[in-house]
């Protein structure tokens, strides 16, 4: 999660590394101690050692993080998984046009947690080339990211992907200026006003084929079939985007990661002859303990204090057992 990983910074490079949090790790490990640590077997330099440990202490935070939450909070899962772009009905020719063909997504619910998880993509058409597939955020037009399909005429090719996109609306489309495809439409939809019924893909989203010019910003235009295009697209929880809003009370626990694990790498290192000094075993172990125990207090105090999201879909609150004494 980028959110997290600028949250520590570090000082005393050619630049320093910014730290969203105005916390560096320049408070628990010197730079010069860094450039000690280095083996340049593993890192050209301090900078790329130090983003690479603060990469892996996020991963391993947000794994230690979502265990523990476990046990507060039930994180639910919601899977629907459905394809949405058939041609049962025969190859009809969706004509190359100068503008983007697709899909437009919309959450029928206003619960944040729920992202759009893109499992796979397709294409089929009367095309041989590549078909870039593009991901906007529907609301604010801004393209999210890209995947491209190596096309062949008259087959479906399709691309697995494995993108989860946090927005509100999603518009998944291609650029058709000198593209024809064969028409793809989804089974649900029905002609008439757009509601969370008639184009429901599932019991949280809403579905329609659109077409928008090329450039920005997207305005779009229901069409009654997607040019070719092929979704596997489910709604789930997205259970780590919300830590984004709590973000600067993760980042004492972050910093404790990273100079814990900074000291597991020179422990590892110490006894190697190409690092620029040998280090007393001894005392990089007794510091690593020492890290380790800090962030396991931060953490602590990180997880009493954080406030988990009212969603009743992805969130629910596990009951603990108790007794209870009514007063009378």
């Amino acid at each position: 999660m980028d959110c997290l990983k600028t949250l520590v910074g570090l000082k005393g490079g050619c630049a320093d590394i910014a730290a969203d949090a105005s916390l560096y790790l320049n408070s628990k490990v010197k730079y010069n101690e860094l450039a000690d640590y280095i083996d340049q077997n593993d890192y050209p330099n301090v900078d790329e050692m130090f983003t690479d440990i603060r990469s892996d202490a996020v991963d391993m935070f947000l794994a230690e993080y979502q265990t523990e939450m476990q046990g507060k909070y039930i994180a639910r899962t919601v899977i629907n998984q459905q394809r949405l772009g058939n041609y049962s009905d025969g190859l009809k020719s969706s004509p190359a046009v100068a503008k983007l063909k697709g899909i437009e997504f919309d959450r029928c619910t206003n619960y944040p947690m729920l992202g759009y998880r893109v499992t796979r993509v397709g294409f089929i058409g009367n095309y041989t080339g590549t078909v870039t597939i593009i991901y906007y955020d529907g609301l604010t037009g801004v393209q999210l990211a890209s995947d491209d399909i190596e096309a062949v005429a008259g087959q479906e090719v399709t691309l697995n992907v494995n993108r989860l996109f946090n927005v509100e609306d999603l518009v998944i489309a291609y650029d058709a200026t000198s593209i024809e495809g064969y028409q793809t439409k989804i089974d649900c939809y029905l002609n008439g006003c757009r509601s969370c019924t008639p184009f429901r893909v599932n019991s949280h989203v809403t579905s329609r084929p659109i077409t928008t010019p090329v450039g920005s910003p997207l305005d779009q235009t229901y069409s009654q079939e997607m040019g070719g295009l092929i979704v596997d697209v489910s709604m789930e929880c997205d259970n780590q985007s919300w830590l984004c809003g709590i973000k600067q009370q993760l980042a004492m626990p972050l910093l404790f990661k990273i100079a814990e694990l900074v000291m597991e790498y020179a422990v590892s290192s110490s006894g190697r002859g190409n690092t620029r000094t040998m280090r007393d075993y001894d005392k990089l172990k007794e510091r690593h303990g020492l890290y380790k125990s800090e962030y396991e207090k931060h953490l602590r105090l990180a997880l009493d204090r954080a406030i988990v999201p009212n969603d009743p879909i992805c969130f629910k609150c596990r009951k603990t057992d108790g007794i209870y004494v009514a007063i009378p």
